[in-house]
């Protein structure tokens, strides 16, 4: 896997939910942009290569890479709204702004590149954001 390994072969893995829509295939074909979470909880991982875990359709599955580009702090309902294209949460879903949300993080993948589908190994996980998968 192009650029993903570190000293002591663990690479850091995000998980991804797809259990009510396909983010994970969105972002693979280029349609999705962004990963979207309502806490900075990928702040450490921005500028490294991660794996793609797609979560919620039965057995955690590493489909691909990604470079976290950049975290855009977005602070407003109406920036939200500007920038749906790109991170592609469908408008009235659990992941959508609310009327209590007052922040949401918007991680910009780069190079994305999918591989052959592979369940995740063992590694250390932190919560269920991401985890150090051991290669």
């Amino acid at each position: 896997m192009k650029g993903v390994l570190t000293m002591n072969n663990s690479v850091p893995g995000v998980f991804i939910n797809c259990h009510a829509f396909p983010f994970l295939s969105w972002i693979l074909s280029g349609l999705k942009l962004y990963e979207t979470r309502n806490r900075d909880t990928l702040r450490s991982l921005v500028g490294r290569r991660v794996l793609l875990i797609e979560t919620g359709r039965g057995r955690p599955t590493v489909r691909g890479s990604a470079t976290i580009k950049l975290c855009r702090v977005v602070h407003t309902r109406c920036e939200w709204n500007m920038l749906r294209k790109k991170h592609r949460v469908p408008a009235g879903s659990a992941y959508d702004w609310t009327d209590k949300t007052n922040v949401k993080y918007c991680y910009m993948f780069d190079d994305v590149q999918p591989c052959d589908p592979f369940t995740v190994p063992d590694g250390r996980r932190h919560g269920r954001v991401w985890m150090e998968v051991q290669l």
